[in-house]
């Protein structure tokens, strides 16, 4: 897969190995109930999460408003001002990052993670992902964060550099691991131009075409605060700060990047 390809489908796969769509095959509108809340509403969503959670984080699964009529399966750990944002990439829910979400959360951050439309446990819906991305960072901030760093891995990568485009200076920074220049409808290189706030890039250096889009993004950002973080082989997006698999370095690269961002 070529980042820089208009890519038409994209398939989640759910705990029980069952397939979902999602990706810009769910760019179609959902009918669904209204929210009960403004926000987000608590929701018995199902199991399709359920394999990577705890019974207590499974029980605190909650519904977000997104975009248009989406509705999203989101998770929240943690507590603090300062919120991270995690979006996911293809084939894969908040449970790719939730070993790591768990980690931020002992380091003393609140974590916001949550399935794009059609993903995991959320219906299907217009696939606006950074519209989805910037709902999440909004429930975050209507939650008690005062501080909003997106942080997204491959698709989620590319979404997250994005949605900060639109966001602007309300929110404090953005970490993109492995991001497309360009997935399906979104233009990261050409959004990187209005991205103004601090960006960590991170790749790994034998990850091909992805590795290539990282470096044209970060050349594009008009930040002048925009580090990079890189490994030798093809670790990919959300893997690379993953516990189990990843590196300390970008961890620690990730750790103090959104320490300094946030003076935190």
């Amino acid at each position: 897969m070529r980042p820089m390809i208009l890519l038409t489908t994209c398939v989640c796969l759910a705990a029980s190995a069952a397939l979902a769509g999602c990706g810009a095959a769910a760019h179609r509108q959902a009918t669904l109930a209204p929210a009960t809340t403004p926000s987000a509403a608590r929701a018995a969503i199902g199991t399709a999460d359920w394999y990577c959670l705890n019974a207590g984080e499974r029980r605190e699964m909650l519904m977000l408003r997104g975009p248009g009529h989406d509705r999203l399966a989101a998770l929240t750990i943690g507590t603090g001002q300062v919120a991270v944002v995690l979006a996911h990439q293809v084939s894969g829910t908040l449970c790719q990052w939730w070993p790591y979400a768990r980690s931020l959360a002992a380091a003393g951050y609140r974590v916001v993670a949550f399935d794009f439309d059609g993903c995991g446990a959320s219906p299907p819906g217009d696939g606006d992902y950074p519209g989805e991305v910037a709902a999440a960072a909004e429930w975050a901030r209507g939650h008690g964060a005062r501080q909003i760093v997106l942080m997204g891995g491959s698709m989620g990568g590319t979404a997250v550099i994005v949605a900060a485009a639109r966001l602007g200076a309300s929110i404090t920074g953005v970490i993109d691991l492995s991001g497309p220049a360009a997935f399906a409808s979104m233009d990261a290189l050409g959004a990187a131009r209005r991205v103004r706030v601090p960006v960590l890039f991170g790749y790994g250096t034998q990850d091909g075409a992805f590795a290539e889009g990282v470096q044209a993004v970060r050349a594009a950002t008009a930040s002048h605060d925009k580090p990079v973080v890189t490994v030798p082989g093809g670790t990919h997006g959300a893997a690379l700060v993953d516990p189990e698999v990843g590196y300390p370095s970008v961890r620690d690269a990730v750790l103090r990047f959104i320490r300094a961002a946030t003076r935190s």
